[in-house]
């Protein structure tokens, strides 16, 4: 992976992409997840998205600067931006699953599965599916779930792996009521399920 030298999105002091946090301010330095941006305010999120954008303008393929915009543009709600990022992320890329479980995020735009008409949902189904195969975890398995749930038991179709599979999948992996919470307020839907 190539090493860029970029200025602390937090503190403006001059770093590189390797490194993992700022050693003046402590902050990361590319955002890897949703959760990180969450506490920010609108202004330090543009702050931190001017950061790496400027940084994208001059490697355009770096997938961690890609993933790292398009989190921020997830944050704002601007999905259309943050899913062409993502995809960016995603070229080549084997190794992280980080750009399409978050481009299958931003792929609902803030809509309950439901809503969606079936290539959309296939699309955010491919990418759930491509982040489970490079490093599943608790959070993409129930996403699986609430999308069949929600979208596939509604409409009364058939589908398998059923999503009280991927549910138990989720739970035997220490899926949590507080992991849940987090996860709809970050698709920005409300919980409809009790563990």
């Amino acid at each position: 992976m190539e090493i860029i030298a970029l200025k602390c999105p937090n503190c403006s002091a001059s770093i590189t992409t390797q490194t993992k946090q700022c050693e003046y301010c402590q902050s990361d330095i590319l955002v890897k997840s949703f959760k990180s941006l969450s506490a920010l305010s609108t202004p330090e999120v543009s702050k931190y998205m001017a950061t790496y954008r400027s940084a994208a303008s001059e490697h355009p393929d770096h997938k961690d600067l890609n993933t790292s915009v398009g989190l921020c543009f997830l944050r704002l709600k601007k999905y259309d931006q943050a899913i062409a990022y993502f995809e960016k992320a995603q070229a080549e890329n084997f190794d992280d699953a980080t750009p399409f479980f978050y481009a299958a995020v931003s792929r609902l735009k803030g809509r309950k599965p439901f809503l969606l008409n079936r290539p959309e949902i296939d699309l955010i189904m491919t990418d759930i599916q491509a982040a489970m195969d490079i490093e599943p975890n608790t959070e993409q398995y129930y996403f699986m779930s609430y999308i069949k749930r929600d979208y596939f038991k509604r409409k009364f179709l058939n589908t398998w792996p059923t999503w009280e599979e991927y549910m138990q999948t989720a739970v035997d992996n220490g899926l949590s009521p507080a992991d849940v919470e987090e996860f709809h307020a970050m698709l920005g839907t409300p919980v409809d399920i009790e563990l």
